[in-house]
């Protein structure tokens, strides 16, 4: 009978059904027995999480409530045994976060994981936007309304130990509770209409993982001149800085060393007002209303290299892993509109110039091929819209952002592309083009016309004109974006092509944070829609790629939102790359049909800019 935990409220689990296999011949018997099932529950147990210096020791395979704990140390059970069932599409694995299990059975017994079920993003995809918790002991919890204590996690460190009936016991339970709660994540899964992004999600998994084991290889002699040069710009930003603000205030010690900390956001407060400048903050947000300000300019140049030196500079090289010489980044599958994240490090934020990823490059004999979609979120618009403009310009293979300038300012397409070439030499001038480009995409953040004249530089009286010329030429680029917002607000949550949901929570209306709160879902509730459904085709495109390229020397390595790097071996890029170019818009058609995908893939020694 079950006890009370203390502090829990909740029952703990009972003692699972469950036999421990240690010998191949015995392991052999139990598989004939397992294969027979439609659906099984997966989890393994390994001395630590690391996919490049962990063993995986134990590897649970659950059946009807009972589990079978194999030991796959040295000795032990043969995982070969196991390929036919985990690599086959027969049988639906039930995993707790696959990625995880992927990678370590993939470094360990070079094993892969297909046709795949997991909890955990089923639960953080019913509940997007809302951040739920999506751990096992939560899950079980949530839905058993049992305990799990997770306690004996850390106690499989030693590989050669042997093992007691408590940590049999945590691993038989991993996999018991699996499918009860798959049951009932599932129908809430079906009632949203969530099947179909639940399952691009549970086949994109293996990309994901691929690409953390993949890595990048990093050219750091060359991250290192850069970031030397960055040190030198830093340290000049640093001087003018400090010997401005010193004139506001005293902040020198007898001797004459500075006393002022410019990372300091209270003394830079007070240094700005004291200047002239009434900023309540030294966040971003309200330092770029006054950007037209040059100690305001000056500050933010420096914030850059700064930024840029303790996130990209010693600390990133260090993060290069010694047994495969590769930066490995950590993807987080779904931030709240559907995208990944990158973190430790992140190289999603790589800056695109190329001089920095030209940093970034292939291993001898082999090439990177980067391929991206061509103006993805616009494609998606000119398909939610049917705009006849967006619908034609795309048609027609012509450049969106000239079309839009050429009407919105009077101009012929051709005079649009001459005004275009007579500024490139002069990066401080806004041409045409570039002042359309900013509102096209910046429409489809909510974007107002404060923010669009920051970005053109002009007043916000022009600003707004041009926002009205832009919603009279396309009415039906606003009719969606206002449907859009509307609804939104009126369902607590928008929805991607693929169904993909993303929550608000809206306060009531008394509550004095109501009309900001409003606003913000209103600006999510037009962008969510079109940044994950770009998502949505993304990953289905690499769903794709990873599937196409097996046969060849080639790994898919990156992504950056509605991008792709590739590594492949000089004498196949060619097949690859078209590979990889038909992956890209057949990932796109999979959902939409209107306005079809352009995707270019260049092939360099390293990662080409997009």
């Amino acid at each position: 009978m079950s006890k009370i935990v203390s502090g829990s409220g909740l029952p703990d689990l009972p003692y699972p059904n469950y036999q421990y296999i240690t010998s191949t011949e015995e392991a052999l018997r139990h598989i004939e027995f397992i294969e027979r099932h439609p659906i099984v529950e997966v989890d393994t147990e390994s001395t630590g999480l690391s996919p490049f210096t962990d063993r995986v020791v134990l590897l649970q395979i659950g059946v009807h409530g009972k589990a079978y704990v194999f030991d796959v140390r040295d000795g032990c059970v043969d995982t070969s045994i196991f390929k036919p069932l985990l690599e086959g599409t027969q049988t639906l694995k039930i995993f707790q976060n696959v990625v995880f299990d992927y990678k370590m059975l993939k470094t360990n017994f070079n094993m892969e994981v297909n046709r795949v079920y997991d909890l955990m993003l089923a639960e953080q995809l019913m509940y997007l936007g809302l951040h739920p918790k999506a751990n096992l002991q939560y899950l079980v919890a949530k839905y058993l309304h049992l305990n799990m204590t997770k306690d004996v996690a850390t106690s499989f460190k030693d590989y050669n130990q042997k093992y007691q009936e408590y940590q049999l016991r945590y691993a038989a339970n991993d996999v018991v509770v699996m499918k009860d709660i798959y049951n009932l994540q599932l129908y809430k899964l079906h009632q949203d209409s969530l099947m179909r992004v639940a399952q691009l999600e549970f086949e994109f998994s293996k990309p994901l993982a691929e690409m953390e084991l993949n890595g990048m290889l990093l050219d750091v002699p060359r991250w290192r001149k850069i970031l030397e040069e960055k040190v030198v710009e830093h340290d000049k930003l640093s001087i003018q800085l400090t010997d401005t603000f010193n004139q506001t205030i005293d902040q020198t010690t007898l001797f004459g060393a500075s006393l002022l900390n410019l990372d300091s956001p209270t003394q830079v407060v007070k240094c700005l007002n004291d200047l002239g400048v009434p900023v309540d903050s030294s966040d971003v947000k309200e330092l770029n209303k006054y950007k037209k300000n040059p100690i305001v300019d000056l500050l933010l140049e420096y914030r850059k290299y700064a930024k840029f030196i303790t996130t990209y500079g010693e600390p990133m090289i260090n993060r290069i892993n010694p047994l495969t010489g590769r930066l490995h980044t950590s993807f987080r599958q779904m931030v709240d509109t559907g995208r990944l994240s990158s973190s430790n490090p992140n190289l999603q934020n790589i800056p695109k110039e190329q001089k920095y990823r030209s940093c970034f490059i292939a291993r001898p004999g082999y090439k990177l091929i980067t391929c991206d979609m061509s103006q993805a979120e616009l494609r998606i618009l000119g398909n939610f819209s049917r705009d006849p403009v967006f619908l034609e310009s795309f048609a027609k293979g012509l450049d969106l952002h000239t079309r839009t300038a050429s009407d919105l300012f009077g101009l012929t397409y051709e005079e649009v592309i001459a005004d275009k070439k007579l500024d490139e030499n002069d990066p401080t001038k806004k041409n045409y083009r570039s002042n359309v480009k900013a509102l096209n995409f910046g429409l489809i953040y909510g974007l107002t016309r404060v923010g669009l004249s920051l970005r053109m530089g002009t007043s916000e009286d022009e600003a707004q004109k041009l926002i009205n010329a832009y919603f009279k030429r396309y009415p039906r680029i606003k009719g969606w974006l206002d449907k859009a917002s509307k609804s939104a607000i009126m369902n607590r949550y928008s929805t991607t092509i693929s169904g993909r949901r993303r929550y608000y929570r809206l306060p009531e209306p008394s509550d004095s944070k109501f009309n900001r709160l409003k606003g913000s879902i209103e600006r999510q509730g037009k962008n969510h829609p079109i940044q994950g459904s770009n998502a949505d085709t993304i990953k289905q495109a690499m769903v794709y790629i990873v599937e196409e390229i097996k046969s060849y020397d080639a790994k898919l390595l990156s992504t950056v939102h509605d991008e792709t790097v590739v590594e492949v071996r000089d004498d196949q890029v060619e097949e690859v790359s078209n590979i990889v170019e038909k992956a890209t818009i057949a990932g796109f058609a999979e959902f939409f049909h209107e306005v079809k995908m352009k995707a270019d893939a260049d092939v360099a020694d390293y990662w080409v800019k997009g």
